[in-house]
This record gives structure tokens, C-alpha cells and sequence, in this order.
């Protein structure tokens, strides 16, 4: 099979976030390319909306997210190799999560920072973290004795599986470390050196101990065990990116290669091992413990109330200010209540679009329908929230319900979860390890599923979804206030003196592949662009590059002037017209040097592309 080229979409992504001068950094997680941006303002939601590849956009935590689902990492990779040399993270991340709370309380502005933070640090670890949860499960399962149990918990089989699953768990702070450490544009390795300081096992072995350091006054510095453990590092890491930042200042040059790192490990490791680490430690501990007991005690209205809204986070990307909760909760006690009902949530939203997958005729629909499903039940419910069930409100009320319920059961039946890896695919994390036989929270993932399938599943297909309804929406949410009577077709001309050409034959994959719309381009022989048909100025980029309009009838148009020259920043460009403005057909829109953009080296192709048609019929100029 071929492997797919995301060249195109990167480009178009990185056009419509304002360009490459908008961006300060970017980081994702496994669905969501996660950009800190100079100027939000500048990038536009409903053309990035609208992109085949690009599920939804969305504004939460200081970030300007576009959510593209299961191909995330692979789009992230031919992003960042258009940008060449962004920082993922660091100060730049920093400076722009700053700039997006500007105007908010400091409350606000924390908050949003906190989990700016925490998402960069712990995104890179999660795929780990749950693929060495699925394998711990499944090594519970083979030594069931319902099963005849087919390992041995002594065996050198199952010792050396088990160290392959919990080589993760174990040295979580290393890798924690590394990841924090790029976030902040910090040096990674001394990070994964101080986490490994922390893993050290004559350490891990004084931790167990609670082995005295030294006294002061009359209180014992003890060692603790620092395995599993996330938040200490994240501080270590936060620790040692200022300082190695204040010894930069500080050290003549030809001490830094040595003596930074030397300070920066001796330092952060002390103050991490006599300090920062037991508070945090004792404060995290007691968080996670706090949490396993309320969703205990609670019992079934824990349960009803995390199932019915925990989904409702995954909107806003604030459910990655739970994820190191539940990671701490299985590290301190090796297991979690809470997790056990989030997993039904995914189960939930997967039954819900699944639901309209199976009812729709529509292909498209059908498709992604199918995909999101299959994401959900395998853990990530965001292409499921993103593509179809939020688009329908009722699709996505329907998962809530089926979750509602799903987290009532398990409440009720005090199930827990022994792994991270939720929804079907993390069965096996509802198995107990130290007591293979004890299947109370298996029973309870079972019959908690099956009720948030089956519940989730007829509420989408008898009330939250048609395919007549959605229709309906479409026609709603496209048509212009007051215009009840629309023509049905209408027909564009060039926009631009000069030779029309096909759009494939244009030298930029984001236009000739089709990837933004079926149109046409011109080759210039003057310098002003004219508007092809009625309509409405609806977006108009800053550099005066390009220029949307909405057509009489409906229909998206975008007109772009040259490639690659917004990289010019505006020179050469006159706008003529404002956002908003009702155009007529001929109408000067934008003048443009054509001899400066050749001069600068830029090809200057003016693309006209229908970017969405919304069921106009468009018909285009013959090409020459």
C-alpha cells in the first residue's frame, strides 16, 4: 500500500493558521495538531472546517486546535517539515499561551497554562502508557484459573513480558522527563537524566525503605520511590529548564558545555529528592486517593454524573488535565475508579456514531461514521465527537445518555480498572493482577458496556439522527438571512486577465490535487483581480493574497494570488474592498504588482477554487 502524501493538507493547515510567521510552536496530541499562535484572529476556522482531512477546529486552553483524528502524527510530521525548525514548544509556547489569557484573570491564565503544560508533557507518553496497559491485561487473562491458566505467574515467560509492560510504568519519569523537557524547549536529555536519578535502584530500594537522608531540626528527610510517579518530574524538568536558562546567562562560554548540565543534574536532583518531590509526591497521592474514594462512596451518582459529562471535557481538550490524575491513581494504588467509568464514556460516543454509520445512505457519512467508531471502541472518541456526533447535537446527547447510564452501573457495581487503556479494546484492564480471579470489575465493565452500546446505539438511531434532519441542518446553517428563493446555478468568470488553465496543472498540491475544491487557475497578464460573480466579501486574508467570497446562491468561493506568496506579508498587494462588502460581478476586489511577485520569485497562478458548493450548480470557464 502507498503511503499516503499529507504535503497538501499541511500546507493548507499552515495557510489558514495565519501562516508560518503566525505560528509560535506546535505540539499534538493523538488526535489534535495543537498550535500556539501569535494573532488566533488571523487563522480561519470555517476553511480548515471545510478541508478533507481536518475533522473540526476548536479554541481551548491557549491553543488553537485542529482536530484531524486517527492520521494526527503522520499530518504533524509533514507540518513540521514545511515549517522546518519550529520549536515544538518552549518559550514560544509560552509567550503565545500568555498572549491568548491576555485580557483573562490569573486564575484563567494558569489554568490554561497548567494544562498547556501538562498536555505537552504527556501526550508523547499516553500511546505508551496504554499499549503497556493492554499487555499487563492480557498477561492478567492468560493466568486465569477459569482458563486453566495458561501462564505461570513464576515463569520466565511471564517475567519477561511483564517487565516489557511494566518498563514504562516503572521508568515513567524518564520519559515524562524527556517529554516535559521538549515542551519547554529545555535541554531533554538532562531531564531524562534527572528522572533517571529518580529510577535509580539503590534509590528505589531506600524509597521502599523510607530510608532516612539526613535530619534538620528534628524532621527526617527519607528517600520515596519515585517509580510510576509524573508530577515530581514535571516540576524537575520546569526546575532545570530555568536554571539551565540562568547558567547560560551567567557562565562564560566555555564552561557551559560541561558545567550546565553538571549544575543543572546536581542541583534539580537535590531539590527533587530533599524537597519538590516528597510535597508533590504526598499532595499527588493524596489527590488520586481523594479521587478513588469519592467515586467509591459515591457509588452510583459518581458514576451517573462523571458518565453523563465526562465526554462533554473531551470538547474543550480539558481531559488531558485528567489523564496524569488517572496515571497517578494506577501508579499509587494500581488502580482506578475513575477510569472505569471514562472508559464507558468512550464505549458510549462509539455506540452513538456507530448508530448513524449503520442508518445513513450516505457514503461519506457512512464512512467517517465507521472510522470514528472504530477509534472509539479502540479508546479515542475525539474523531467520533469531532466528525459526526457534535455536528449532530442529538448524536452526541445520545452517547451522554447511554454513558449516563453506563456510569451508573459501574458506580453501583464499584468496578475499578487495573490499566490505562479504556473503552473495548482495554477489556483487559479490568482484570486484577495480584487476584486474577476476582472478576468484580470485569463483570462490571461487561455489563456497563453492553448497557451504554445498547442504550446509546436506539437513542442515535431512533431520536438523534436522519438522514432528512441533517439535511435540513445543512440548508439552515449555509443560507443567507432574508433570501428565501435561490437560484440554483450560477457561473463564474475569470477573476483575472490572462490564460485559464485546469487547476491540476497548477504547481502547488493543496490546489491541483483537488484537496481544496474543484476550480480553475489564470495565468496574469495584469495585475487586478475582479470578482467572478455576485456575492459577499466573506473572508479576506491580512497579506491580501487571497480573498473568500459567498455567493449569491450560497456557494463558498476562494480566490488566491500566487503560491507561496504570503510569504511576501502583504507587499505588492492593494485591497480594494472590505470584510462583509456585497460585491457585483467585475467589481475590482484587489490589485496586485504582478512584475514584483515574478521578481521575488514567486509563481503568480491565480487559483478561483469552490471550496464548498452547498449544492449550488457551478459552472466554470473553458479552459484554453
Amino acid at each position: 500500500m502507498a503511503k499516503k502524501d499529507y504535503s497538501g493538507l499541511a500546507k493548507t493547515i499552515i495557510a489558514n493558521v495565519g501562516g508560518k510567521e503566525n505560528i509560535n510552536s506546535l505540539i499534538h496530541c493523538i488526535t489534535r495538531l495543537r498550535f500556539y499562535l501569535k494573532d488566533e484572529s488571523k487563522a480561519n476556522d470555517e476553511v480548515l472546517k471545510e478541508t478533507d482531512g481536518v475533522i473540526d477546529v476548536m479554541h481551548a486552553s491557549g491553543q488553537y486546535q485542529v482536530v484531524i483524528g486517527n492520521a494526527v502524527t503522520q499530518v504533524y510530521d509533514a507540518v513540521m517539515a514545511e515549517l522546518g525548525g519550529l520549536p515544538e514548544g518552549g518559550e514560544a509556547a509560552e509567550t503565545a499561551e500568555t498572549k491568548e489569557d491576555d485580557g483573562k484573570n490569573p486564575v484563567s491564565k494558569a489554568f490554561g497554562n497548567l494544562i498547556g503544560f501538562i498536555t505537552g508533557s504527556m501526550s508523547p507518553v499516553v500511546g505508551v502508557i496504554a499499549a503497556s496497559g493492554i499487555i499487563k491485561g492480557i498477561l492478567a487473562l492468560l493466568t486465569l484459573p477459569q482458563l486453566g491458566a495458561l501462564l505461570n505467574v513464576k515463569s520466565t515467560a511471564y517475567i519477561t513480558v511483564s517487565a516489557m509492560a511494566d518498563s514504562a510504568f516503572y521508568f515513567l519519569p524518564i520519559l515524562v522527563g524527556f517529554a516535559a523537557a521538549k515542551k519547554l524547549n529545555g535541554d531533554p536529555i538532562v531531564a531524562a537524566v534527572i528522572g533517571g536519578v529518580l529510577t535509580y535502584p539503590q534509590l528505589v530500594t531506600w524509597g521502599g525503605q523510607y530510608k532516612t537522608m539526613f535530619s534538620l531540626g528534628g524532621f527526617n528527610f527519607q528517600f520515596l520511590n519515585y517509580t510510576y510517579s509524573i508530577f515530581p518530574m514535571i516540576l524537575a524538568a520546569w526546575l532545570a529548564k530555568k536554571l539551565e536558562d540562568w547558567l547560560r546567562d551567567h557562565l562564560p562560554d566555555y564552561l557551559q558545555m560541561i558545567f550546565t548540565p553538571m549544575i543543572t543534574i546536581l542541583l534539580v536532583s537535590a531539590v527533587t529528592l530533599m524537597i519538590t518531590g516528597p510535597v508533590i509526591q504526598g499532595v499527588a497521592n493524596g489527590i488520586a486517593d481523594l479521587i478513588n474514594w469519592v467515586v467509591s462512596a459515591s457509588g452510583w451518582i459518581g458514576g451517573l454524573l462523571i458518565g453523563a459529562f465526562y465526554q462533554v471535557l473531551v470538547i474543550f481538550g480539558l481531559h488531558w488535565g485528567v489523564v496524569p490524575l488517572v496515571a497517578q491513581q494506577i501508579a499509587q494504588s494500581g488502580q482506578s475508579s475513575l477510569n472505569a467509568i471514562i472508559s464507558v464514556t468512550m464505549v458510549s460516543q462509539g455506540a452513538a456514531v456507530l448508530a448513524v454509520a449503520l442508518k445513513t445512505k450516505k457514503k461519506g457519512t457512512k464512512t467517517l461514521g465507521i472510522s470514528a467508531a472504530v477509534s472509539a471502541f479502540c479508546g479515542v472518541t475525539e474523531p467520533a465527537i469531532y466528525g459526526i456526533n457534535l455536528r449532530f447535537k442529538k448524536v452526541f446527547i445520545s452517547g451522554l445518555i447511554g454513558s449516563a447510564v453506563g456510569g451508573l452501573i459501574t458506580g453501583l457495581m464499584h468496578g475499578t480498572m487495573y490499566g490505562f487503556t479504556g473503552s473495548l479494546i482495554g477489556f483487559s484492564s479490568f482484570f486484577n493482577p495480584k487476584n486474577p480471579s476476582d472478576l468484580t470489575s470485569f463483570y462490571a465493565f461487561l455489563l456497563s458496556s453492553a448497557a451504554a452500546l445498547v442504550i446509546s446505539f436506539i437513542v442515535a438511531w431512533v431520536w438523534g439522527y436522519n438522514d432528512e434532519m441533517v439535511a435540513g441542518k445543512k440548508v439552515e446553517k449555509k443560507q443567507r438571512p432574508g433570501s428565501e428563493a435561490k437560484q440554483k446555478s450560477e457561473t463564474l468568470t475569470a477573476p483575472v486577465a490572462g490564460k485559464v488553465i485546469a487547476l491540476s496543472s497548477v504547481n502547488d498540491p493543496v490546489f491541483s490535487t483537488g484537496a481544496m475544491g474543484e476550480g480553475f487557475a489564470v495565468v496574469p497578464t495584469e495585475g487586478v483581480v475582479k470578482a467572478p460573480v455576485d456575492g459577499e466579501v466573506a473572508a479576506l486574508f491580512e497579506t491580501g493574497h487571497a480573498i473568500g467570497l459567498k455567493t449569491t446562491a450560497g456557494a463558498e468561493v476562494l480566490i488566491h494570488i500566487g503560491i507561496d506568496t504570503v510569504m511576501l506579508k502583504g507587499k505588492g498587494f492593494n485591497v480594494k474592498v472590505a470584510q462583509g462588502d456585497l460585491v457585483k460581478a467585475g467589481q475590482t476586489l484587489i490589485e496586485f504588482d504582478l512584475d514584483g511577485i515574478k521578481e521575488a520569485g514567486y509563481d503568480p497562478t491565480v487559483m478561483t477554487v469552490v471550496t464548498d458548493k452547498h449544492d449550488v450548480d457551478i459552472k466554470l470557464p473553458s479552459v484554453e
